[in-house]
């Protein structure tokens, strides 16, 4: 017990030694489905950045779909978390790349045949994997420009493409 606790006691405190510069970054923006055109959403987020290289994310979608047949505009609910590793920098660009959980609360079985069957359901909601392409231009020392790809286990048709602002506070 005490070489696991010591081995435990060393990774905290080599792991919180290592951290280069830490950022809690929060915003938001609009997002647009890839498969399906009639669906768009907006888009709340927060990131915290452990070091240079890795990031943690957590996402709240909301989704606004229209039914053209029935003059109807349904909502649906998605949240999302994910690691993210820088990947590269293209002229001040920041590149990520990530993986993660996503979880919406869209009656697939029933209205959506299409989708495909890489993920299960509890009750109302979906619960599935994601893999994320983020890009970050900086606009200025805190405020950042964000665009990033989401390829879904859903199908093709939840795959989204999200744009927006954040706003960055280091943590020292």
């Amino acid at each position: 017990m005490k070489k696991y606790l010591l081995l435990f006691g060393f990774c905290v405190f080599f792991f919180e030694n290592s951290i280069a510069q830490r950022a809690f970054d929060f915003g938001g923006g609009a997002l647009i489905s890839v498969g399906f055109q009639e669906e768009w959403g907006v888009d709340v987020r927060a990131h915290y950045h452990t070091n240079e290289k890795w990031g943690f994310s957590g996402e709240y979608n909301l989704f606004f779909r229209r039914d053209v047949t029935s003059q109807n505009t349904e909502t649906f609910s998605e949240i999302t978390l994910n690691v993210n590793y820088k990947l590269m920098e293209i002229v001040g660009i920041s590149v990520f790349g990530g993986l993660g959980y996503t979880g919406n609360n869209f009656d697939m079985n029933q209205r959506d045949p299409d989708s495909s069957n890489i993920y299960f359901e509890t009750g109302n909601f979906n619960h599935g994997a994601q893999i994320k392409f983020l890009g970050n231009l900086p606009l200025g020392k805190s405020v950042k420009l964000f665009a990033e790809l989401n390829l879904k286990s859903f199908g093709r048709r939840y795959d989204t493409f999200v744009f927006g602002l954040l706003y960055s506070i280091p943590m020292y």
